[in-house]
């Protein structure tokens, strides 16, 4: 699937010999008019060392990707808060955002960085919050009080939705706004 279908991406920072594409441009629909989306997946190092930089790939893809779109989007998929926010830094003005995903918990730091990239370092998830990370709360107490594996079904119970709004300046690539969802509120 990863091989064949150009909606699938994997991290473009993976070795040239991983099937996929570690990006692609969409044409998305604004307001009656047809643009083109560029959405970078990249991946960090923390914990998984044996990738290409993350720093120097997304970089290269984004000076690429400006020759034929302003409105890039970057997925930063990664462990570690530091690694996230020091590339948010590095890619500020050379992408419209930088989204972090991997850890589950949507984090409260959205903003507009100066050069008009907007940032968040982890949307968060969608799924069942009646449990850890959208697995079930039993085997995953389980798995850190015996230091066992334990077979993690998903979290049952209420679901939520975790996910950002930018407002990118459809001209410049820059972004104007960022807002966070959190669907529905805890109660």
């Amino acid at each position: 699937m990863l091989k064949e279908d150009a909606r699938m991406l994997r991290p473009a920072n993976h070795h040239d010999d991983v099937y996929g594409r570690g990006y692609q441009v969409f044409p998305v629909t604004i307001d009656g008019g047809l643009f083109k989306l560029a959405v970078i997946n990249i991946m960090g190092r923390v914990y998984i060392s044996t990738l290409n930089c993350p720093f120097r790939t997304a970089h290269k893809l984004a000076e690429k990707l400006k020759k034929e779109t302003n409105l890039i989007l970057i997925d930063m998929h990664g462990e570690a808060t530091a690694e996230k926010i020091a590339f948010g830094w590095y890619m500020d003005g050379k992408a419209s955002a930088v989204i972090g995903t991997h850890t589950h918990v949507q984090t409260a730091d959205e903003r507009i960085l100066p050069g008009g990239t907007a940032y968040i370092t982890d949307v968060g998830m969608t799924g069942g919050f009646d449990g850890v990370i959208g697995g079930n709360k039993e085997a995953s107490i389980a798995r850190f009080y015996y230091q066992t594996p334990h077979k993690t079904d998903v979290a049952s119970g209420e679901v939520k939705l975790n996910a950002v709004v930018v407002n990118i300046d459809l001209q410049t690539g820059k972004s104007l706004g960022i807002k966070r969802l959190f669907e529905p509120a805890w109660k």
